[in-house]
């Protein structure tokens, strides 16, 4: 090969890396990646084998893009290693607990649900209520709770506290 070739081919291959490179930058915000926490745990016992927990929790949506949820998951891991998949408590029902159950106290955030939408640059604060069919002490002994926010689009949220 020629020396004129290998130099015209040394700056077409940088210039095309710099298109794509350049692409991946000026697109960055359209790809959903939240990041959040889980801020405070409370829980209560509503029956034997039945414990209410109350998660509130940051959502951080960096993206340009807003995060609207398809599904919120959530399990604890028992002192044991073994897991315990909870059942989300429907945002209407969460005003009834509230009421029944004041030593649980306030309402501070507003109920995280299915569609609800998280706009891009923006920190939210929310909070979802889980029903573990666990006695009071295994849950007291818990290693951890996990929570999943799902995206319609696919990307998963996973709080761990």
């Amino acid at each position: 090969m020629s020396s004129p070739f290998k130099i015209g081919f040394g700056i077409a291959a940088v210039i095309i890396a710099f298109v794509i490179w350049r692409g991946f930058v000026e697109t960055k915000g359209n790809h959903l990646e939240p990041t959040g926490k889980i801020g405070k745990i409370r829980a209560e016992k509503v029956d034997d084998n039945e414990m209410i927990a109350i998660l509130d929790f940051s959502i951080n949506n960096d993206a340009d893009v807003e995060m609207v949820v398809r599904g919120i998951e959530a399990e604890m891991t028992a002192a044991d290693g073994a897991t315990v998949t909870g059942s989300v408590i429907a945002a209407t029902d969460l005003d009834n607990f509230f009421r029944v159950y004041p030593t649980i106290g306030e309402k501070f955030n507003p109920p995280l649900k299915a569609r609800d939408a998280i706009p891009g640059h923006q920190i939210t604060d929310r909070m979802v209520g889980l029903r573990f069919d666990v006695p009071e002490d295994v849950w007291a002994k818990r290693k951890a709770v996990t929570l999943r926010i799902e995206d319609k689009t696919g990307p998963v949220l996973e709080l761990k506290k």
